[in-house]
């Protein structure tokens, strides 16, 4: 009798730790089904002028940044605020970034969210500015934290990182421009291929809080 309770009591806890298991399972594939799949590069819109813009997806770097020119801090209602110029191609001169007949370059303002300290590759660390700013991808429209920074030596004025992207996407790596393909197939992975081949490393957040 007292064996046959331990054997009861056995295939209770089996069938409840199965039930908890299948139970996160689901829970994990309606996460996943819930996600889109882009490819490492995709098209994005800046809002509210609707910009297009290459945006790069690195799941190795924490915090999303976008290119920023001719950054200025001021106040507004007594908050901090920052205003800057932001650029489709990273790799104007800087007048260029003044001109009235560029379509490419547009002014942006937002508040200012905090700083961030920024690793930099065999140079010492720095402080850079953290706004919150609507862009549009793969036809939705998000709210993302973006470091502002000088990207003209990158090739993609915008990077989304794991911050933003563990929430909304799977990155495929093998591929680019999934959802939001502008040009024949060949042309755009050939560009990217090409691009990547020149493409320095990115600085990252330093990893202060835990989400590393």
């Amino acid at each position: 009798m007292q064996y046959s309770a331990i054997i009861s009591r056995r295939l209770l806890w089996g069938l409840l730790l199965l039930t908890a298991i299948t139970i996160n399972n689901a829970m994990a594939d309606s996460d996943i089904s819930e996600k889109i799949i882009l490819g490492w590069i995709e098209n994005i819109y800046v809002l509210p002028d609707g910009l297009k813009a290459k945006a790069k997806l690195d799941t190795g770097a924490k915090t999303s940044s976008i290119h920023a020119r001719d950054i200025e801090h001021f106040e507004r209602d007594g908050e901090p605020w920052v205003r800057f110029h932001f650029s489709s191609e990273t790799r104007l001169k800087d007048e260029e970034y003044q001109s009235a007949k560029r379509k490419d370059v547009i002014t942006l303002e937002a508040p200012l969210t905090r700083s961030v300290l920024i690793k930099r590759h065999k140079r010492p660390s720095m402080e850079r500015p953290v706004v919150m700013l609507p862009i549009e991808l793969a036809g939705k429209q998000y709210e993302v934290e973006f470091t502002l920074a000088d990207r003209r030596k990158f090739l993609y004025p915008v990077l989304l990182g794991r911050r933003f992207l563990k929430d909304v996407a799977i990155v495929d790596p093998g591929n680019t421009f999934l959802r939001t393909r502008t040009v024949p197939r060949r042309e755009d992975e050939d560009n990217a291929q090409a691009e990547a081949a020149d493409e320095p490393a990115e600085e990252h957040e330093n990893n202060t809080d835990d989400d590393q």
